[in-house]
């Protein structure tokens, strides 16, 4: 059985443990041998001196945790791979076992904060501070592709996103972007800018899918949700560089973290509330959110520039999904359903802004797919 114990530093979790040792690694595993960390022979540190109790502490630098051992076999495994260990002698000026329990409980309540304080938070960042945000997190998720701008259909876009603001009570101004990224993806950036993708209004079956998601992505602007997720990434590493475990991560590193984080649930949900909420307040119909759930659920269509033609048509071959907009808004049919609604209200395009938009990005709109606008 392991006798060993590794405080985490970021949950406030101890596990039993054992370790193996590797030509440059040690790796510590749990007692199902999943892996818990691995730490570089090279950086690891122990406590000068033995417990009272014969508890060896070692930490790693750069590295969360503290791994505490009292097993002789494993000790002496240790020294033969070349660490200095202390051997056991007289009283330790502390507790080494006792400072890190108190280092794992303040990084774990710490780590609680960061899940509530955020959302509350958010709304006191100043605009400026958060369009400061917005403008590396764009140029990560751009890269080297431009903006579409087909002028009619980003003055659709700009009445609908405009529509559905004064609907839902949003006070701050918000911009909307087409990508031209053949991703399946939208993205709301701190300070009320909206990225949709060209993919995406590729992947959409008619107009009101299309609304259906920007709606979702007004939710998260209204819930100041991107700008939540921006403090609890930087927080995080924050909290990790107080306590010694980590580096303090740059405004750049935390913007290009919203491109790897996903809302929680809960933010999820809100969004969706909002967006139907938003739909319906401004007449619109608000049954296209749940549509482009289940088309994304069974992969979006080949309806862009790369495969034209038939594979357009309902029904047709299926894109990959990992990058569509699942992969950071996470759906089940459950979700689905929640947000069904029927197809009362007005499209939220013309037939002629429909086009437009499907072709802002220099693409000939494909052929209708059974859907009106």
């Amino acid at each position: 059985m392991p006798s060993s114990r590794f405080h985490d530093g970021l949950r406030g979790a101890t596990h039993l443990a054992r370790v193996t040792i590797q030509p440059a690694a040690l790796t510590i595993l749990d007692q199902d041998g999943a892996v818990l960390a691995l730490w570089p022979l090279t950086g690891i540190r122990a406590a000068p001196e033995v417990d009272p109790d014969g508890v060896t502490a070692l930490t790693a630098r750069d590295r969360p945790g503290v791994l505490l051992v009292d097993d002789p076999l494993t000790l002496e495994m240790l020294r033969h791979a070349g660490l200095r260990l202390p051997r056991r002698h007289g009283a330790m000026r502390w507790r080494w076992a006792g400072l890190a329990g108190g280092a794992a409980l303040v990084s774990g309540l710490g780590v609680a904060l960061l899940t509530i304080l955020p959302q509350w938070l958010a709304p006191l960042i100043p605009a400026a501070w958060e369009r400061g945000f917005a403008g590396p997190a764009e140029a990560l998720i751009a890269g080297s592709a431009a903006r579409c701008m087909g002028a009619d259909g980003q003055a659709a876009l700009i009445r609908l996103t405009e529509r559905l603001r004064v609907a839902g009570g949003i006070g701050m101004p918000v911009a909307l972007a087409v990508l031209d990224k053949p991703m399946v993806n939208a993205f709301t950036l701190p300070g009320g800018t909206i990225l949709v993708m060209r993919g995406l209004i590729a992947a959409a079956g008619d107009g009101a899918e299309l609304a259906g998601v920007i709606a979702h992505e007004l939710g998260h602007v209204a819930h100041r949700d991107s700008t939540a997720m921006l403090i609890r990434a930087l927080g995080v590493s924050v909290l990790l560089h107080a306590i010694g475990l980590g580096e303090t991560s740059t405004a750049a590193e935390g913007a290009a973290s919203l491109l790897t984080l996903a809302h929680g649930r809960a933010a999820e949900t809100a969004a969706d509330d909002a967006a139907l909420a938003m739909l319906t307040a401004a007449g619109l119909r608000a049954d296209g959110l749940s549509r482009f759930f289940a088309h994304m659920e069974l992969g979006p269509r080949r309806n862009g520039p790369e495969t034209p033609g038939t594979e357009a048509e309902a029904g047709g071959p299926r894109a990959p999904s990992s990058l569509n907009w699942l992969s950071t808004h996470p759906a089940s049919a459950a979700r689905r359903e929640k947000t069904a609604r029927p197809s009362a209200g007005e499209p939220p395009f013309t037939a002629a802004e429909w086009r437009a938009i499907q072709g802002m990005c220099g693409d000939a709109p494909s052929e209708p797919t059974g859907h009106g606008p």
